[in-house]
């Protein structure tokens, strides 16, 4: 029975030896989480000029739609690292996730509303229906806050949550918003 016990000891420890060594020369991901290439593009180019290697990281870029769900696979270890706005990490660090911004790349929100030709005012975004990202994201932070400004709370349009910026645009350009 000791010999029994001893030699199941010995395996799961072989076996955890075996997974730890498997996971120091696993890859890991980094995680762009736009589809439009000026917040992208510097993954790609570290990943491309080998800046990533030369630092000793073994990464793969990775798209996922939006800081959020970026956010939410760095926190289940899907992730080394992820693009993310900085809404997405506070909203993390403020439910308890252990998550840190490490670098930045813009200090502005760059978006705009653009509707169709019967929007004329911001008044006349009312009852419509919008394109909008993922809740939590900048363009969802973005959208909030220009319909703030403009005196409209959000309960007032009908919010369609599409994706990215191509997704939106093209359903504002086909008369879908």
């Amino acid at each position: 029975m000791k010999s029994r016990f001893f030699v199941t000891l010995i395996l799961a420890l072989l076996v955890s030896a075996m997974a730890c060594a498997r996971t120091a020369h696993a890859k890991s991901y980094i995680a762009y989480i736009s589809d439009s290439s000026n917040s992208s593009v510097v993954y790609w180019i570290a990943k491309e000029m080998g800046i990533f290697k030369k630092h000793g990281l073994d990464l793969d870029t990775i798209f996922i739609d939006g800081s959020v769900r970026g956010i939410q696979s760095l926190i289940a270890g899907d992730l080394g690292y992820s693009g993310a706005v900085g809404t997405a990490v506070i909203n993390a660090n403020l439910a308890g996730a252990d998550v840190a911004i490490v670098q930045s790349q813009m200090n502005t929100l760059p978006y705009f509303i653009i509707g169709n030709a019967k929007i004329k005012l911001p008044e006349d975004l009312r009852g419509k229906t919008a394109a909008v990202h993922i809740p939590g994201t900048s363009a969802d932070f973005a959208m909030r806050l220009a319909l703030t400004k403009a005196g409209i709370p959000y309960k007032d349009i009908k919010a369609v949550t599409l994706g990215g910026a191509p997704a939106r645009l093209g359903a504002t350009i086909n008369g879908q918003t």
